[in-house]
């Protein structure tokens, strides 16, 4: 995991949380997770961000709120009548994650436009990167032009980039604790899962995922959003982390698409895909240009990244594109949907 600038770990919130008698268990990229109780675990989400395995010295205005919103929205709103996940609803009102219990009760200071209260699966989490693409591109498009495969999937040759495929292909990823994951074919996944669990278990959980992506494809392509591709995170048969969200994601809108397929270009990405635009064009001390050519495990690397200030543009842009994204699939703006949904007072 890329090391975070300090300045950057929201000592206010973790000094808070701690008086209150909760213990962080980890501190991610993008969020905190702190002990509750034997089973349940606190979310938070910040507003940092990260590109190539680093975390940039950088804070996107409403980030956080808009992860845990989306996520909050997919797993309870369309797909958690079929889709078994890790939120835990509120006893006080059902709409609401527990987290609005908890800012009513022992934890009165709550940010909970960025909190999600979740049962504890921790050990049952799976290793690998449970990535599916509809749209052939992104991080297995080089393979694919040199070998027709991705994940372990031949393809038709010679497709063009961000063309759709017939269905959702399963291109699963390494999970490295340093440096950047390694993506995998499916043959090598199934042999290291099926380690530890049956063939026919790990191969329910896949299909499972996939009807997940293709039910959330098919409602945000009713409201003009592609989702070319999305990561999940998988417990047993459970979702767990965030999902379908911008950090997890790459969105178009479904008619620039169609341009941008004419024109021989990549779509308007609504994600964070202007950040790595940003980053992989930065001018190195190390004789490379772009920090996607850096190590993350590089203590040099690092420091050089952290040194680096995101231009307000692009920082603002990000947010812009977040907020917009989130409004198109939800019909909702953000501060609506936190006020009548998740019981932020705004």
């Amino acid at each position: 995991m890329g090391k975070i600038p300090k300045n950057l770990q929201n000592d206010e919130l973790s000094e808070y949380l701690s008086s209150c008698g909760l213990t962080r268990v980890s501190q991610g990229k993008v969020r905190d997770t702190w002990r509750l109780n034997l089973d349940r675990l606190l979310v938070v989400a910040t507003d940092r961000i990260s590109i190539f395995d680093f975390v940039l010295n950088a804070l996107i205005t409403k980030k956080g709120e808009v992860l845990t919103a989306l996520t909050h929205f997919w797993l309870t709103k369309v797909l958690g009548d079929k889709f078994s996940h890790h939120l835990v609803a509120s006893k006080i009102d059902e709409r609401f994650n527990a987290a609005y219990g908890l800012k009513a009760g022992r934890l009165p200071n709550l940010p909970i436009e960025r909190c999600l209260v979740v049962k504890d699966l921790t050990g049952l989490i799976y290793i690998f990167e449970m990535i599916f693409r509809l749209f052939i591109g992104g991080s297995v498009f080089k393979k694919y032009q040199e070998t027709s495969m991705a994940g372990g999937h031949l393809l038709p040759p010679n497709l063009p980039k961000w063309s759709k495929l017939d269905k959702p292909i399963f291109t699963p990823s390494t999970k490295e604790d340093v440096g950047h994951d390694v993506n995998v074919d499916v043959d090598y996944f199934f042999a290291e899962m099926t380690k530890t669990k049956s063939r026919a278990e790990i191969e329910a959980v896949v299909e499972n995922l996939a009807k997940a992506y293709l039910k959330a494809y098919e409602y945000a392509e009713s409201r003009g959003v592609l989702i070319l591709d999305t990561k999940f995170e998988v417990a047993g048969m459970e979702i767990v982390d965030e999902i379908l969200t911008p950090d997890s994601s790459r969105f178009a809108l479904a008619e620039d698409w169609k341009k941008a397929m004419a024109e021989g270009r990549d779509p308007y990405f609504y994600d964070k895909q202007i950040v790595r635009d940003w980053g992989s064009k930065v001018e190195t001390p190390f004789g490379v240009v772009g920090i996607n050519k850096l190590n993350p495990a590089n203590p040099e690397h690092v420091s050089f990244v952290h040194s680096l200030e995101l231009p307000d543009e692009i920082s603002q842009e990000t947010t812009r594109r977040y907020l917009t994204i989130f409004k198109l699939i939800t019909s909702c703006s953000l501060e609506d949907y936190q006020r009548e949904e998740m019981g932020v007072e705004i």
